[in-house]
């Protein structure tokens, strides 16, 4: 076998009097082994040549598993340089997708981005549009006149993502020889232009929790108390059963798919545990009840695979539905006008690592949010850690003044292996092994933390 200097690849001469290029594609799980692409030629010059051009392919963006389709196509002249953009960009999502490398939600966002694109752009051949085709595209999605085909005006952060794809499919049909250079290079990003997602300080998060626990409990007011003291995606919360909370602590493994009464992985496709804070807790074991009472009254079977968050018929809340009642409660809670649901989310990174002082590790680890750097950095954080900054993190929302460490009183201590119940020492014959949600035996259950009494 011949190699050539800063190639991969090899060839040698067949008893045929050919040349068989070998080119490692890597692993394949279809086959169970390390597999390559083989391919003869006339000629020596012919094989170095052709292992050149796969290499210059792999090395301007090509993926070396598509070395084979991207040979076939070259070879039975399916690279037809008069393809239109719609042609093109419709066979490179089919790609992707067949590939399976992508989660759904990905791919879902590409079609989207692309329709925002293709009535400005889709017809033209790939090889004709110029920077000046795109930038116009651009300047009239962002328009609200007639030359807005779109129907509908698109903020810049918008079309800096619409941006973003079509660059990617400028590049393959770049490494595919369908262009000879990328008219997005010329282009400049659209800015974003969103509002960043506002964030409650510790006195705005307080004062949600005493607005939303003076009132009776509802299945939508406990989504918002999770949302604001486990920092969970709505999809994340909607999808939650009773089966999840255990112990004091939410398992978060699913998400509510949008719009539909079915599961689906989380955004980063990973699973996390989050320790709630004693108020938190007190919520929970108290609208448990509340729950299993409603159940029976409407002639329905309560279990722990129940949705914790239910909807008027007793399955998940769908994520629209839950959106427009969110839209329309956040008028009577005290947070601006334009709070949405996701601020919650906001707010609690932002009190865990700016006012409880999480290291950044952990504030991740709880949240579920991918590391920054293009590696993830893996760090086991210990439980006890996570414990602790949730235990902070719900001293700061709903402050005890160091009196009491939970819904009933000072004489009540938490076990540090369920929040959920702990030993209660207001009788002084015995200790009491007790749940949060239980009545003192004294009678002086408060289910805030700040006003618990002695």
């Amino acid at each position: 076998m011949t190699t050539i200097p800063r190639n991969k690849g090899s060839y040698s001469l067949r008893k045929s009097g050919r040349y068989q290029i070998r080119y490692p594609l890597g692993w394949s799980d279809a086959k169970k082994k390390y597999d390559d692409y083989r391919e003869e030629t006339d000629s020596e010059p012919e094989a170095i040549a052709l292992l050149k051009q796969i290499n210059d392919y792999v090395y301007h963006g090509g993926v070396a598993s598509d070395v084979p389709a991207w040979r076939k196509a070259q070879k039975e002249g399916a690279v037809d340089k008069g393809k239109t953009l719609d042609e093109f960009a419709a066979a490179f999502m089919d790609l992707r997708k067949k590939r399976g490398e992508l989660a759904e939600r990905t791919l879902s966002s590409d079609k989207s981005c692309y329709q925002r694109v293709s009535p400005y752009l889709g017809s033209k051949q790939l090889r004709e549009i110029t920077p000046f085709d795109i930038e116009c595209a651009y300047a009239n999605m962002k328009s609200g006149g007639r030359s807005n085909l779109n129907g509908r005006a698109y903020s810049g952060t918008t079309v800096q993502k619409s941006h973003a794809f079509l660059n990617q499919v400028m590049e393959r049909a770049l490494d595919y020889g369908i262009i000879d250079k990328n008219p997005c290079d010329k282009v400049k990003s659209p800015k974003r232009d969103t509002p960043e997602k506002q964030a409650l300080d510790a006195f705005g998060a307080r004062a949600l929790y005493r607005f939303i626990t003076s009132e009776d409990l509802t299945a939508r007011s406990v989504g918002v108390l999770i949302g604001l003291f486990c920092g969970l995606r709505l999809s994340e919360m909607l999808a939650l059963q009773w089966s999840d909370y255990n112990g004091g602590v939410i398992s978060v493994t699913k998400s509510l798919a949008k719009d539909k009464q079915e599961f689906k992985s989380t955004k980063n496709e990973d699973t996390r545990d989050v320790p709630c804070p004693a108020a938190l807790i007190a919520v929970l074991e108290e609208w448990k009840g509340m729950q299993r009472d409603w159940y029976s009254d409407n002639g329905l079977r309560w279990s722990r695979s129940v949705p914790i968050v239910q909807s008027k018929v007793g399955n998940h809340i769908l994520q629209r539905s839950y959106g427009r009642w969110f839209e329309s409660a956040r008028l009577r809670y005290p947070v601006p006008n334009d709070f949405g649901y996701h601020c919650l989310r906001h707010t609690y990174v932002t009190l865990m690592v700016t006012d409880v002082k999480t290291d950044e590790e952990t504030a991740r680890s709880l949240s579920g949010h991918r590391a920054m750097q293009s590696l993830q950095t893996y760090v086991h954080t210990d439980t006890a850690h996570l414990k602790q900054a949730v235990k902070s993190y719900g001293e700061l929302v709903a402050p005890s003044g160091g009196l009491a460490c939970c819904a009933n009183c000072k004489r009540w201590t938490p076990s540090p292996d369920d929040y959920a119940k702990g030993a209660c020492w207001a009788n002084d014959s015995r200790i009491d092994v007790t749940y949060a949600s239980n009545k003192c035996s004294k009678g002086k259950f408060v289910r805030g933390i700040e006003n618990a009494k002695s």
